[in-house]
C-alpha cells in the first residue's frame, strides 16, 4: 500500500483485497483513513472526487432494483483503466493487478522505433512572416497596449493633483 501515491491507486488496491472486491464507501473509508495518516476530512475528500471522476469505479446498488438508492458498491473495473492510467497510476502495483500488464506496452506509438521518424523541417520563411503581419494587426485596437501608450497624457503632470501636495509637505 505504501507504494501507491495516488488515491486512484489506493482505492485500486484496497478494492482488490475486499471480499466480492466490492465495499461501500464507508467502509473504503475506514480502511484508507487507516492506512494514511493524512487528515479524515481531507481523505474522504479525495475518495469522493476519485471515484465520481474516474470511469474504473462502477457504482453497484445493495439493491439490485433500485437505481437511485444512496447505499452503493464501489468497485474496480480493469476494462476501463487505460494505458496512461496504468503509467501513472500503477507503475510498480502490476504484480497485484496482472490484467493490466498487457496495457503497459501500448503507448499509441506509430509503428516506426523511434530514431527512424523523419527529421522536422524548419517552416516556411513566407508563413513565418504572414503571421507576423497577423500580430501586429492583432493589437492595433483602440485598447490595445500601443494604442493606450500612444494616447497624449501630460507627461510631468499627476492624475491626482492632491498626491504631489502631500508628498511635498511629507518631504519638509
Amino acid at each position: 500500500f505504501r507504494r501507491a501515491r495516488t488515491y486512484l491507486a489506493k482505492i485500486a488496491i484496497v478494492l482488490q483485497d475486499a471480499p466480492g472486491q466490492m465495499l461501500m464507501f464507508r467502509q473504503l473509508m475506514t480502511k484508507i483513513v487507516l492506512l494514511t495518516s493524512e487528515d479524515q476530512k481531507c481523505v474522504k475528500n479525495n475518495i469522493r472526487v476519485c471515484l465520481s471522476t474516474n470511469k474504473c469505479f462502477v457504482k453497484v446498488p445493495v439493491i439490485a432494483e433500485s437505481n437511485h438508492s444512496k447505499r452503493n458498491y464501489w468497485k474496480l473495473d480493469c476494462g476501463q483503466i487505460t494505458a496512461k492510467m496504468v503509467r501513472r497510476h500503477f507503475r510498480g502495483l502490476l504484480q497485484l493487478f496482472p490484467e493490466l500488464a498487457p496495457k503497459v506496452g501500448t503507448k499509441g506509438a506509430s509503428s516506426k522505433p523511434p530514431d527512424q521518424h523523419p527529421a522536422r523541417q524548419s517552416p516556411d520563411p513566407a508563413a513565418c512572416k504572414a503571421a507576423q503581419v497577423r500580430c501586429q494587426v492583432k493589437f492595433s485596437g483602440p485598447f490595445s497596449i500601443e494604442s493606450l501608450l500612444r494616447r497624449d497624457s501630460p507627461s510631468g503632470a499627476s492624475p491626482r493633483p492632491g498626491v504631489q501636495i502631500i508628498r511635498a509637505e511629507q518631504q519638509q
